[in-house]
């Protein structure tokens, strides 16, 4: 027996639940027998336009009349209910998600004689959902993605990752992620850090060496993700990677051929014991005196010259630059117990240089080539002879 106190409790749940959920009563046959404000703005209907009508005027054509559709309504004519999400259609044609459940009340014999459908609107969410899964599927086909527990055992991986590393999907689910490390970098202290980083919670990001099957070297750009569960702890980490393996070779390639061109532009020749000549042709900047330097003192040391002549007449233009270059040059080689000798310094280098204000200081120069191997051949005790050769 139910007291004042009770129904007055009653009566303020059926308040909130009116409030917050949308309801709808239907008789055992599908037609409508009522439904509250909340479910009525829901579906933008009024009552007037909805009472009497049956059910399927919120389903689709296809549905109303399958055999699903029977089977739903004669499990609620056996007294049984049915929750879950269901599409449905609003008054404009718009499809609604909702959240639901379809209760059969019974009479006193047991037998049931109306149905109560308690729905909450879940579309926003479904839209939600349903962009995010987009989102997934679309990096799902386009890039490369591997799941990993936090301590590193992989959980699974795309056909595209797969690819990538050239594995099959049974070869890596469960083994550690280390795999795909050389032994050097896994075992160090800054791969330690890397899964600590993950395990508090912080992404990574970056150009990553890894290791594919049969030992193929790659470089993968890729972000470490951790996901996290509802208390904020992160509980796998979603790796999302792109193979830039063919790029960074390309790259590598294009740089052994501008060292390579760079080499030939800057040949270092021996003339005479202890004589070399370094031809310098082109533009001179900071780069390329970096190896100008280089493969002189190299030079220098590989056949213990004395003398170099710097033969500068290839150089288009002479700058305070170009000029401080060819000063470094030579302060480099005379530490080297080698003296240098700049040659080719045409007549407009020469004015270029007075009206820069610039001081070679104690550089040694000469106009010509030929000038400067007959002053490199004195300065060692030697001396070009012309000789006659009767025809």
């Amino acid at each position: 027996m139910s007291t004042p106190e009770n129904t007055d409790q009653n009566d303020a749940l059926v308040a909130a639940i009116q409030k917050s959920q949308g309801i709808i009563e239907f008789n055992m046959d599908g037609t409508i027998i009522t439904a509250n404000e909340t479910f009525l703005n829901l579906m933008g209907y009024s009552l007037s336009e909805i009472q009497g009508k049956h059910h399927r005027l919120f389903c689709s054509e296809t549905y109303s009349e399958s055999a699903e559709y029977k089977a739903f309504w004669d499990k609620m004519n056996q007294g049984e209910f049915d929750t879950g999400e269901y599409i449905r259609f609003g008054k404009n044609g718009d499809a609604v998600y909702i959240r639901a459940s379809y209760n059969p009340i019974l009479n006193n014999d047991g037998q049931p004689f109306k149905v109560i459908k308690i729905a909450s609107d879940v579309t926003a969410l479904k839209l939600e959902t349903a962009e995010a899964q987009g989102k997934v599927t679309a990096i799902d086909l386009s890039q490369g993605t591997i799941e990993f527990d936090m301590d590193g055992t992989v959980i699974t991986a795309n056909e595209t990752f797969l690819n990538i590393i050239g594995y099959s999907l049974d070869e890596v689910k469960g083994k550690h992620h280390r795999m795909f490390c050389d032994d050097a970098y896994s075992e160090s202290a800054e791969y330690a850090d890397f899964w600590a980083n993950l395990r508090s919670g912080s992404f990574q990001r970056g150009e990553f060496k890894r290791i594919g099957k049969n030992g193929r070297e790659l470089h993968i750009r890729a972000t470490y993700n951790p996901i996290f569960n509802l208390k904020n702890e992160p509980v796998r980490v979603l790796k999302v990677a792109d193979d830039v393996s063919k790029q960074r070779r390309m790259e590598n390639e294009r740089e052994k051929q501008q060292a390579l061109i760079m080499e030939m532009s800057t040949p270092v020749m021996q003339l005479w014991d202890n004589i070399l000549l370094l031809p310098v042709v082109g533009l001179v900047d900071s780069k390329r005196v970096q190896l100008i330097m280089e493969t002189a003192l190299q030079k220098i040391l590989d056949y213990q010259a004395k003398l170099l002549i710097l033969d500068i007449q290839g150089v288009p233009a002479v700058d305070s630059a170009v000029a401080n270059h060819l000063i470094q040059i030579t302060k480099a080689t005379r530490l080297m117990g080698c003296t240098s000798i700049v040659t080719g310094i045409s007549p407009e280098i020469s004015q270029a240089l007075v009206n820069l204000g610039i001081d070679l200081g104690d550089i040694q120069t000469q106009a010509t080539l030929k000038d400067g191997v007959s002053f490199s051949l004195a300065n060692l005790g030697m001396k070009l002879q012309q000789i006659n050769v009767d025809a």
